[in-house]
């Protein structure tokens, strides 16, 4: 027998029906519009100083060095200096055995007494005209003659001493007492090092010639040496063709003589100096088809892409002059899971 159910009671079942489905329709609609916020880190656009510059490695050298070598020869009598020491152009480093420059000396100043002794005779004779002309005029060129070796004696009695050409500080001693030096195959006895000035060869790209100026600053950094202060001396007036860069000198003042020739720099050479540049973190950079960008976050915390001009770059900071103002938040960090108009949740704000 077939059972009939009621009007009423298919009435309200149907009515329970359309009501699940409304509050079912009405709970995927709530979760499709709940939007996530995306945790980002931020920093703030700020004005300070950026400087141009270029780094590069070198190896200081000394500004003046010397092989100190004899001009006669002779048998090393005294050496009076050792490595290590300070020593000051013109002092005496070694002594060549002399006795036979001096024994020739004293004779050839006895020969100038004599003839100029006779000279004076001559003289008081001539003005009387006892004798020629002649005669006087050859007695004064053969006084001249003796005035001439006698200085040549004393020149090559000088030279057994060996003297310092510059000040310094003796790098190496290569001779040793009782050793002879042969004028003809000439030796350095001794190799003199200035220190307190140093000097430093860098070699810039020729796109940086035109910022390179003589009197420019630039930063040196050792391996357990304080950063030690240069200057720019001079600036190569051609490119060298076969590297296209500059020869660069720099000028390193080192009265301290904490730093020693051979030792290995990174340089920083600073071109020019901005002191109110607007500047933003490098981390806050992001690149799209070789355009430069910068994600900021506007009053509802909604990211923006904005296009950048660049200036100078430092470390760690860039400067903007085109498209981001003071103090805007822009993004450091987060940005992968970023997209344009996405709601950011800032969890900290980083200075730089």
């Amino acid at each position: 027998m077939k059972t009939i159910m009621p009007l009423s009671a298919v009435v309200l079942l149907s009515g329970l029906f359309l009501t699940g489905c409304n509050q079912a329709q009405s709970t995927t609609n709530t979760t499709t519009a709940a939007e996530v916020a995306i945790p980002v880190e931020i920093s703030r656009a700020r004005t300070g100083a950026i400087s141009s510059s270029y780094r590069t490695t070198t190896t200081l050298a000394a500004r003046a060095e010397a092989e100190v070598m004899a001009k006669t020869s002779g048998i090393v009598q005294q050496i009076l200096v050792e490595e290590g020491e300070q020593v000051k152009a013109g002092q005496l480093l070694a002594v060549l055995e002399n006795e036979r420059q001096r024994h020739q000396l004293a004779k050839e100043r006895a020969e100038l007494g004599r003839l100029s002794s006779e000279l004076v005779r001559m003289t008081e004779m001539h003005q009387r005209k006892l004798i020629s002309t002649d005669v006087y005029d050859k007695l004064k060129w053969q006084v001249a003659a003796m005035e001439a070796a006698v200085e040549l004696v004393e020149l090559n009695l000088r030279e057994t001493e060996i003297r310092a050409p510059i000040s310094g500080v003796v790098a190496r001693r290569y001779v040793k007492a009782g050793q002879l030096i042969n004028q003809l195959t000439p030796q350095s006895l001794f190799h003199l090092v200035s220190e307190t000035e140093l000097e430093a060869v860098v070699h810039l790209p020729e796109q940086q010639v035109l910022q390179a100026k003589a009197g420019q600053q630039a930063i040196l950094s050792f391996a357990g040496v304080p950063e030690v202060l240069a200057e720019v001396s001079r600036v190569a007036p051609v490119v060298d063709a076969s590297s296209g860069t500059v020869r660069t000198t720099l000028l390193i003042d080192n009265s301290a003589r904490q730093l020693k020739a051979g030792m290995f720099s990174q340089v920083e050479i600073k071109f020019d100096t901005r002191e109110a540049a607007l500047l933003v973190p490098k981390r806050a950079l992001l690149t799209v088809d070789n355009m430069p960008g910068i994600m900021v976050l506007d009053a509802e915390n909604r990211v923006v892409r904005r296009q950048v001009s660049l200036g100078y770059t430092a470390d760690n900071v860039v400067e903007i002059l085109e498209g981001v103002t003071v103090g805007e938040q822009v993004v450091v960090a987060g940005h992968a899971a970023l997209k344009e108009q996405s709601l950011a949740n800032v969890v900290s704000e980083r200075e730089f």
